[in-house]
């Protein structure tokens, strides 16, 4: 009976141990920003700090306009701009497939307009179709800048893949109140449509 007591003592002590020293070594791991010297993480907040001021006057200096695209619509759904003002609209497609946004009756003069790929040449039935009766379409694609800072377009129209964020550089020329929607076969018919009012 000495013995077993003994062994059973011998085993829960080794275990403790075992337990503290694991415990100890998982503390100094889990705690690396005490490790860190305080200069070092005060310059990384200043400059996550300056980032932040820099990118806030890029967006107010700018008129920034961000919006997304998704299965099927726009957010925001539409947008209030001055005439004569100078805009960056920014298209994030946040949806599973391709998307563009078209406002063709909208008057506008480009300044400055990134690369944005191609439609797919197969998109839907529509599209094979519009080949057989020799519809062409007209799409935005590649870089239309022409090299100078101008764009040879006078409306908005926007490509972008799944993920991809694409923007452009405008200033609206007219007053009123405009829709924009999205190009591809069936999509402004499944409701991928906003508005654009430009006061």
């Amino acid at each position: 009976m000495d013995i077993i007591q003994k062994g059973i003592y011998l085993t829960g002590t080794v275990l403790v141990t075992i337990g503290l020293l694991a415990g100890c070594g998982s503390s100094k791991e889990s705690a690396p920003e005490k490790d860190k010297p305080v200069e070092e993480t005060k310059q990384q907040q200043t400059e996550q700090q300056k980032d932040k001021s820099i990118a806030s006057e890029e967006a107010k200096n700018d008129n920034v306009i961000e919006i997304s695209a998704f299965e099927m619509g726009y957010t925001p759904p539409s947008v209030t701009l001055e005439e004569g003002k100078k805009y960056t609209l920014v298209l994030k497609n946040d949806g599973k497939i391709f998307h563009d946004l078209t406002a063709k009756k909208l008057d506008v003069k480009i300044t400055n307009m990134g690369k944005m790929p191609d439609h797919p040449e197969k998109m839907s039935f529509l599209d094979e179709i519009d080949n057989i009766f020799g519809v062409n379409k007209v799409h935005a694609s590649g870089n239309h800048d022409d090299g100078h800072g101008e764009v040879e377009m006078n409306y908005i129209h926007m490509n972008a893949k799944s993920g991809q964020t694409v923007k452009i550089k405008f200033i609206p020329q007219e007053t009123g109140e405009f829709k924009f929607f999205c190009s591809v076969p069936g999509h402004e018919e499944a409701g991928m449509h906003g508005g654009i009012e430009v006061e």
